[in-house]
């Protein structure tokens, strides 16, 4: 059996799907009910409930650690593992930068999978699918925002991810991985992307923003592209095109553009 956390989210469901698509028993950890694919088990898991952990890892061969970004990051993880104590195998969805001290938040998590007899951890770069948070300013035709100037992120599909994530929970792989796409764009290309896509002209509009991961991507230290993804799955990683024709043309069909 393998526990996927963050059964929700954007890599979560992503997980979720690709795993039992490919047959494999897969239960999902949410606070919340969710449609779940055939042949899935859902089960309700919160972090704070060291009981409601333990329930959910009952069973398990292999488990998916993801919780939300941010300081309280260090606590989810740890409690995890310390209720998921007899998991054979830790597959830890990280984040790119984080050994240029961006996402600290993610350190003592890594740390503890590492102490694990089988372990993966997964740093991807940014996700294609942030670029929905657009959608408000595409349908006000106002310009979008870039807080990163010219720098550039190796922007990736996070059904990509979630393959790669897959294939670590199932035993085909294991260690370290820098997961991005294809190419790395600055948020200007990526929205000449979606202008394309969509054919209607867009803009970008260049703000100011002080936080470290804006200013790391600004001096182009984002602009980092991995042979990771083709590596373990065979096939090139998705280009951001390609997400943008099939999911972000989606979104605009299902609000009636």
């Amino acid at each position: 059996m393998i526990l996927v956390t963050g059964a929700t989210g954007t890599i979560g469901s992503a997980l979720v799907e690709v795993l039992a698509a490919a047959g494999e028993p897969v239960r999902a950890m949410a606070r919340r009910r969710v449609a779940m694919p055939p042949g899935g088990e859902l089960v309700h898991g919160d972090y704070a409930d060291a009981e409601s952990l333990r329930a959910a890892a009952e069973g398990v061969d292999a488990a998916f650690l993801l919780d939300a970004a941010g300081p309280s990051a260090p606590k989810h993880d740890l409690a995890f593992l310390a209720a998921a104590g007899d998991v054979g195998r830790i597959v830890k969805l990280s984040a790119f930068g984080i050994d240029s001290g961006l996402a600290p938040w993610h350190e003592p998590g890594e740390e503890a999978v590492r102490a694990t007899k089988d372990w993966t951890i997964l740093r991807p770069s940014v996700f294609a699918s942030n670029a929905l948070g657009w959608r408000p300013q595409i349908d006000a035709g106002d310009p979008i925002p870039n807080p990163t100037g010219d720098g550039r992120l190796g922007v990736i599909d996070p059904r990509d991810i979630a393959e790669v994530a897959a294939a670590a929970l199932t035993g085909r792989i294991s260690g370290l991985y820098t997961l991005t796409g294809p190419e790395a764009l600055s948020t200007a290309e990526q929205v000449d992307v979606l202008a394309d896509v969509l054919g209607r002209p867009l803009a970008v509009a260049d703000v100011d923003a002080s936080e470290p991961g804006f200013a790391f991507v600004r001096a182009g230290q984002g602009a980092v592209v991995t042979d990771d993804v083709p590596r373990i799955l065979g096939r090139p990683a998705r280009t951001f095109r390609t997400w943008a024709t099939e999911c972000f043309t989606q979104q605009s069909r299902s609000s009636g553009d």
